[in-house]
């Protein structure tokens, strides 16, 4: 970790006591801050003009003079901003900001600082650039069913039209400086292309490549535009020659390039981030410069990590069987490969041993021949079923959710306790700014802050004092969650970082005194496998056919964090149960291994609820919560939905059995 600037120094010599009381003063203040002079994965865009530089660092704009130095903060808004670009005249900064489900556009207006969202949709907008006669901007937004299309909106009128409309994905739109012509990124299956649209033609592909392709920019004098392309794990800088034929030619490797447009000073020098700082480059140079920035932030308050309270589950009307599970394959939560031909004994409703197959005298015996054994999936933050109960439970199952959290006011903690009703195990969340914990009242097994609640002097003293109590908090937006110390964030895929997972400075003063456990909520429209999970018996006997809205332009890897990860769905708008398995894709797709996958809905989510060992593993003690699949789940996490049986406290559930009690009209005994 490289060393970090403070702003605390004595400003006067310790021999002069009577200075020391005001160098005291001096210093406690100060302390509060730390320069930042690196950034991860962050933007930048340059105005040809005077050569000031925008750029986006912790979720907040910032302007850096011509020639570096110190960074002026334009926004600090509750709302993550990103994709800074500057207007055509310089008068307004045009940038995005990402709250949990949705993204949006905003103006910034430089003179006044004030702040202005472009249209109400609560559509998924990004990768937007201004058109040169700066009064139209053009944008990438999904609004029907063909995925990602090209969209433009005229800022005087608000009117906004399509101008792409193909099958996958049009992205990253740029207009060339003159205004005729347009370039952008297009994605169908597993193919990009490098499309231009030259005034008054059909477009052509430039560039076809199986490998993404990123950030388009066009140099000034349109001869020819720049692309980032990556390469196995890393990314190249690429130009694109418009000569006949278009010829294609790498720029720069061997960095690690952020996914952000090249952004052109005059046609010979251009800028760009990568290694966690500012570049500059004149065309025909061999070699980049820096352009030094210092950022100023508040510096994360101290606090002890917060030791989770440990909590004790009840079992409500246990059965009175013993019962032994046998199968195939075991994956425990504990080990990261299966165990097997293992017997699992359940008496009372919890696992009583986990031995090699045995004969058992006092015990029912399930053999249930080629099936794999996986602890309860464990949802850390869902939404509540709807529908009534006696099926909203069973459908859940159905999916082998054996435990929700949910901040649903409306939830009963014992709604499907025992054989007549079954269903997941419930817990409770609250909301930081309504929770109140009283003797003999269920627990909150973490308290919320929403997006859009204030970081003040309160808030911060709500947080700290459900810690002390051993009690987590989750914030929903992760650029007020950082400030603010909470332990959980949601939205795995917003927290920036770098493509080939490098650590700079801007995270590393984020989170160093303040680890924090990240809630998945990856999974949308996009997601590899959706299809399929839609295909699913559970997904068509259920009636649960309808897509998830977009949320992302391209799967983020999270390979470099997946031992803080956690499973919880409620972002992804989905079904509660079906949305779960659409995580489970998401992660997978986002580079976890099929342990760390299992490990997101298992144990690391039990760990951070405070039921070590009691939930999300197979141990003797633990709840008799159990899934049985066919097929690999640790090789293919789409075997996770091969449901043949569920075990919830003991209780032994076919799926036909869950599906015939989920679309029944009254609860089937």
């Amino acid at each position: 970790m490289m060393a970090i600037s403070r702003i605390c120094r004595w400003l006067v010599p310790l021999k002069q006591l009577p200075g020391l009381l005001c160098a005291l003063l001096l210093i406690r203040s100060a302390c509060a801050d730390v320069v930042v002079t690196q950034g991860a994965d962050f933007s930048a865009d340059v105005f040809p003009g005077d050569g000031r530089v925008v750029m986006d660092l912790l979720g907040k704009i910032w302007v850096v003079p011509a020639s570096g130095g110190q960074a002026r903060m334009m926004t600090d808004d509750l709302l993550p901003a990103h994709q800074p670009r500057w207007s055509p005249d310089g008068s307004k900064i045009l940038y995005q900001a990402r709250s949990l489900d949705t993204a949006s556009l905003w103006l910034l207006d430089v003179e006044s600082s004030a702040a202005s969202r472009i249209g109400n949709e609560s559509f998924f907008v990004q990768h937007a650039s201004w058109h040169p006669d700066g009064e139209r901007i053009v944008f990438s937004s999904q609004r029907g069913d063909t995925g990602l299309d090209i969209w433009e909106t005229d800022l005087p009128t608000g009117l906004s039209w399509r101008i792409s409309s193909h099958p996958g994905d049009e992205m990253e739109p740029v207009w060339s400086n003159n205004g005729r012509h347009l370039a952008y990124i297009r994605k169908n299956d597993d193919q990009y292309m490098l499309v231009l649209r030259r005034h008054g033609q059909a477009e052509v592909d430039l560039l076809v490549s199986d490998q993404p392709l990123s950030s388009p920019s066009w140099r000034p004098d349109g001869s020819l535009l720049t692309i980032l392309r990556q390469d196995g794990e890393t990314w190249s800088l690429n130009m694109v020659i418009l000569s006949d034929p278009p010829l294609l030619r790498q720029f720069v490797a061997g960095e690690d390039f952020f996914t952000s447009p090249v952004s052109w000073r005059n046609r010979q020098q251009m800028l760009y981030t990568a290694d966690g700082f500012i570049k500059t480059r004149d065309f025909g140079d061999l070699r980049s410069k820096r352009l030094p920035f210092r950022a100023t932030v508040k510096e994360p308050e101290t606090r002890p990590k917060t030791i989770i309270a440990r909590r004790e589950l009840e079992i409500i009307d246990p059965p009175a069987d013993r019962l032994v599970i046998r199968g195939a394959r075991l994956f425990d939560g504990i080990w990261n490969r299966y165990r097997n031909h293992m017997d699992v004994l359940i008496d009372g409703g919890r696992i009583a041993a986990v031995e090699a197959r045995r004969d058992w005298q006092d015990a029912t015996v399930l053999d249930l021949g080629n099936v794999t054994i996986l602890p309860g999936f464990i949802d850390t933050w869902s939404a509540m079923p709807a529908g009534p109960v006696q099926q909203a439970g069973p459908r859940m199952l159905a999916y082998g959710v054996t435990t929700i959290v949910t901040d649903d006011p409306t939830h009963d903690g014992n709604l499907w306790e025992g054989e007549r009703s079954p269903g997941p195990r419930v817990l409770a969340a609250g909301d930081i700014g309504t929770a109140r914990q009283e003797a003999g009242e269920r627990p909150y097994f973490f308290v919320k802050v929403a997006a859009g609640q204030a970081d003040d002097r309160a808030t911060r003293e709500a947080v700290q004092n459900w810690q002390a109590r051993g009690v987590p908090v989750l914030a929903e937006n992760w650029n007020t969650g950082l400030g603010i110390g909470a332990d959980l964030l949601t939205g795995a895929g917003s927290l920036s970082g770098s493509p080939v997972g490098g650590q700079y400075q801007d995270l590393q003063v984020a989170v160093r005194r303040n680890p924090v456990t990240l809630i998945s909520g990856l999974a949308d429209a996009a997601t590899p496998g959706m299809s399929s999970l839609l295909g699913s018996r559970q997904a068509r006997e259920l009636g649960q056919r309808a897509l998830p809205g977009r949320r992302f332009s391209s799967v983020p890897g999270l390979a470099a964090v997946a031992s803080s990860i956690v499973l919880g769905s409620k972002p992804n708008g989905l079904p509660p149960g079906l949305a779960l398995h659409a995580e489970l894709r998401a992660l997978a797709a986002a580079g976890l291994r099929g342990d760390q996958v299992l490990r997101a809905t298992g144990s690391n989510a039990a760990m951070i609820l405070g039921l070590d060992n009691q939930i999300g593993r197979i141990t003797p003690g633990a709840m008799a919560d159990l899934v049985l699949v066919n097929g690999d789940p640790l090789g293919n996490a789409a075997d996770t939905l091969s449901i043949v049986a569920v075990v919830r406290n003991g209780r032994f559930f076919s799926l036909v059995g869950l599906l015939e009690r989920a679309q029944a009209t009254t609860g089937v005994e």
